[in-house]
């Protein structure tokens, strides 16, 4: 995969051929620095905590300390896992496609023409292509370009998806669905 990214903007174009033969421009999204430094504040306070509990191994403490302080290390690490699969994601979004890149999950990989829904709340957009309760895919809107993402994906959805807006702050962008 090819693509340039600004130093200026998160969002970029790409002429790179894409899977399926096509060479439709796929523009890149991405949290802002502000959204993603708490996952490197996570995962750093796990190296101090590691050394505590190793100091604690080699100065002989007692069993509950030591479980206090594999505990809390293992919150750290599992904090920053869970946070760096959901703030360190890039979207790719193409003519026909969405695909969310995750450091250390699988990605997930969207087709728009079996969108049946897609719902725009306050801090989420959740998009279904199954029948259910639970996402297929779902970014927070505190991506940068966010409301731009989600203007170029209700206008790329099948006439028949349903999208729902309860708050409605955005139905000037949404107006030009085709």
């Amino acid at each position: 995969m090819t693509s340039s990214t600004s130093q200026a903007s998160s969002t970029s174009q790409s002429s790179a051929p894409e899977e399926a033969g096509t060479s439709a421009p796929e523009s890149t999204y991405r949290y802002g620095r502000f959204y993603r430094s708490p996952v490197f504040a996570q995962l750093a306070a796990a190296g101090p905590l590691a050394a505590t509990a190793l100091w604690m191994i080699f100065s002989g403490a007692g069993p509950l300390d030591l479980l206090s302080a594999a505990g809390f290390l293992t919150i750290a690490l599992l904090s920053g896992y869970q946070s760096a699969g959901t703030l360190l994601s890039v979207f790719h979004l193409t003519e026909d496609r969405l695909r969310q890149e995750r450091p250390l999950h699988a990605d997930k990989d969207i087709p728009l023409g079996e969108v049946r829904r897609m719902f725009i709340g306050g801090r989420s957009v959740k998009i279904f292509v199954s029948p259910g309760t639970q996402p297929d895919l779902e970014f927070g809107r505190g991506l940068e370009g966010g409301d731009e993402l989600i203007g170029k994906l209700a206008r790329r959805l099948p006439p028949d998806a349903e999208i729902e807006h309860p708050s409605g702050e955005l139905t000037g962008r949404l107006a030009g669905r085709a």
